[in-house]
């Protein structure tokens, strides 16, 4: 009797605590629905968010609310961490907006005692093309800036890479470099010229 008292007690808890995180998740991403992304608080409250609702999750043992919360706390846990370009905001916030919403059914059916069937495998399996989306562009957009970086080393004048003269012996008077040179090779360069010109 007392261990169905400390289950229902939980119960209730659960449902309480995480239907509030659950509206407050989809007042906040209404709000910045029109923005042009979420910004560090919000993708912060997200991610523990659904922190919070898997952790909880598991332990009632409703695994399919813990699949697809998992799933998105991991998008957001990527974009707390990398801080990615170019996300595609209106498809992270519909993606968001399903999840919150197969939460809520699936903690509607509790409430009424009904089964909670739901599947999230679907949600689950479109979350993560997602998240490999935003990775490989962040991979590809890091390689882009890295070779522009390399590309501005490369063409930026310095006392070795810029135009340079050395003057040597006659016949031959001058010769005008125009290759990254370093002094040691520059000399060399003029000694074989010179033997030629002798």
């Amino acid at each position: 009797m007392a261990e169905e008292f400390s289950t229902d007690g939980m119960l209730d808890m659960y449902l309480f605590e995480n239907g509030q995180l659950l509206e407050q998740l989809q007042d906040m991403v209404l709000e910045q629905k029109d923005a042009d992304c979420f910004d560090e608080d919000s993708i912060n409250e997200i991610f523990r968010t659904m922190h919070t609702i898997k952790g909880s999750s598991g332990i009632m043992m409703f695994d399919e609310i813990t699949a697809v919360a998992h799933k998105l706390e991991d998008v957001f846990y990527f974009l707390r961490e990398s801080h990615p370009d170019n996300v595609p905001h209106l498809e992270l916030v519909d993606h968001v907006l399903e999840v919150a919403d197969f939460i809520s059914n699936e903690m509607e059916k509790i409430r009424n005692g009904d089964p909670v069937d739901g599947q999230a495998g679907e949600i689950v399996e479109t979350l993560d093309e997602f998240l490999n989306k935003i990775k490989a562009a962040e991979t590809a957009e890091k390689a882009k800036r890295r070779k522009a970086r390399r590309f501005r080393r490369t063409n930026t004048k310095s006392p070795n890479s810029s135009i340079s003269r050395l003057w040597l012996p006659a016949p031959a008077t001058f010769i005008r470099f125009t290759f990254p040179f370093s002094r040691r090779r520059k000399w060399r360069t003029c000694m074989l010229i010179k033997l030629f010109t002798l």
